[in-house]
């Protein structure tokens, strides 16, 4: 008997100390479970906060007033070549479209049709039909009595009629063009509404049809106004360029000055029924402000009135914040939040 007992009383002493491992371990898990997880204390902290939403501040940015104008190249000035008299035939043509020419330069020769003989060369040698003079030629074809036509002016042949073996007339169209000064303009109309901000001299970026951008300046607004269109014609000096042609299409942006005002991203304005509206925070609240949109430029645009610079806007504005509602702004970038 007394051999036994101190086994029961060591077995006493196992049990008893079990028993209390199981209480601390329990009581352990219930102090765990009642401790809540930190992303779920974050989580209730943002909900309590409000929505997490992108804003940006508004800055002021200054852009380039424009007018965009379109229509089509033409000469600065025109001049033209035509026989001096009816009935001349061309017996031959020295120049042709593109040729570049100085003033009095020979441009054809016809022959008188009741002339005197010629300088004892054998009738009716003139140029074969179709056929153009060989450069530097000045002298007329032998044959009867001829005339020379020069060129009134210097610059580029456009629009030539004349072939040889035609019969000139003064009632035709003239047998050349010719570009004075080789000056090509962008000739262009200006609704009447925005020609009060043009002046001569304003630079112009022209994007040319097949060649690209080409500087101008604006030189002549031309004094009357067309009625029915409600427009005024314009004139943007192009200078001499030989890839341009008469007749070409091309679209101008006039720069009429410069504009600075407080600037956002396009994607935080709201087009609703009463207009473009955005949406600031301000103490952690939403404010719908309605605000006139002034110039564009690529993603951003600038606010005439309604916005102050350092404002906080909504990046991207949708109908999924309303009129008070409780957010979070979040700058772009800021991974804290």
């Amino acid at each position: 008997m007394t051999g036994r007992a101190p086994t029961q009383q060591r077995q006493s002493a196992s049990a008893r100390r079990a028993r209390r491992t199981r209480v601390c371990v329990t009581g352990l898990v219930l102090i765990l479970m009642a401790v809540p997880h930190p992303s779920a204390a974050q989580d209730r902290r943002d909900s309590a906060a409000g929505m997490a939403v992108t804003v940006e501040r508004a800055h002021r940015e200054c852009f380039a007033d424009t007018v965009r104008v379109a229509g089509t190249l033409v000469a600065r000035e025109e001049s033209f070549a035509r026989p001096d008299q009816d009935g001349q035939r061309i017996t031959q043509v020295l120049v042709e479209d593109g040729d570049v020419v100085t003033e009095g330069q020979a441009l054809a020769h016809l022959a008188r049709p009741e002339g005197q003989p010629g300088q004892g060369g054998q009738p009716g040698q003139g140029g074969q039909p179709g056929q153009k003079g060989q450069p530097g030629q000045g002298q007329p074809p032998q044959g009867p009595a001829t005339t020379t036509l020069q060129a009134p002016a210097g610059g580029t042949i456009i629009g030539t009629t004349a072939q040889v073996g035609a019969i000139a007339s003064l009632n035709a169209p003239p047998l050349f063009r010719i570009v004075v000064g080789r000056e090509i303009e962008l000739q262009a109309e200006v609704p009447v509404v925005r020609v009060a901000k043009l002046k001569p001299g304003q630079s112009a970026r022209v994007e040319v049809a097949g060649i690209g951008e080409v500087v101008g300046r604006l030189r002549f607004i031309a004094p009357d106004i067309d009625q029915q269109a409600q427009a005024t014609r314009v004139r943007i000096s192009l200078g001499k360029d030989d890839r341009l042609r008469v007749g070409t299409f091309a679209a101008a942006l006039v720069e009429i000055g410069t504009i600075c005002a407080p600037t956002i991203s396009l994607s935080a304005v709201l087009y609703g029924p009463q207009g473009p509206i955005v949406q600031v925070v301000r103490n952690n609240r939403i404010e719908t402000r309605p605000i006139p949109v002034g110039l564009i430029s690529g993603d951003k645009v600038q606010v005439r009135e309604g916005l102050n610079e350092g404002d906080l806007v909504v990046v991207r504005a949708g109908s999924f914040l309303r009129e008070g509602d409780e957010v979070r702004p979040v700058m772009p970038g800021d991974s804290k939040g």
